[in-house]
């Protein structure tokens, strides 16, 4: 009988990782304002900016470490950080729009989505110049 799954591997894709992390960073990016804490308008421009892009730079390191390490789908290991810039900064996009159809007392900004593709780029940039290490 012949088997249609790949062959094992040591390595795990470890899928789980950037799934759980963007579902934890949906669930913190579409949570109501009113539950969110009172920062002042100057401190809160620059710790934004920043989250944004740390959020992302993690979303985009651990999607690319299971996209290259994962052995289902052959395409996606070897185009795995360019669909890891297009995912990402379309999960940024799609945030930002449901931040301003959602009635949650927040704003989607296209700022916050310029931090998001800037983290991308960022985390696809240190993945890029370690991969050596990981690979």
């Amino acid at each position: 009988m012949l088997s249609t799954a790949p062959p094992p591997s040591r390595r795990r894709a470890l899928v789980v990782l950037p799934l759980a992390w963007a579902a934890l960073v949906f669930f913190l990016t579409l949570t109501p304002a009113q539950e969110m804490p009172n920062t002042p308008h100057w401190e809160l421009l620059a710790f934004d900016t920043a989250a944004h892009a740390f959020v992302f730079l993690v979303q985009a390191v651990l999607t690319v470490f299971s996209a290259r390490r994962q052995a289902w789908f052959p395409q996606l290991r070897t185009q795995a950080f360019s669909a890891t810039l297009l995912l990402t900064v379309g999960m940024g996009a799609g945030i930002e729009v449901l931040q301003m159809l959602m009635d949650l007392g927040r704003q989607g900004e296209w700022s916050d989505l310029l931090s998001d593709s800037l983290g991308v780029i960022a985390g696809l940039l240190l993945m890029w110049t370690t991969r050596r290490f990981w690979q």
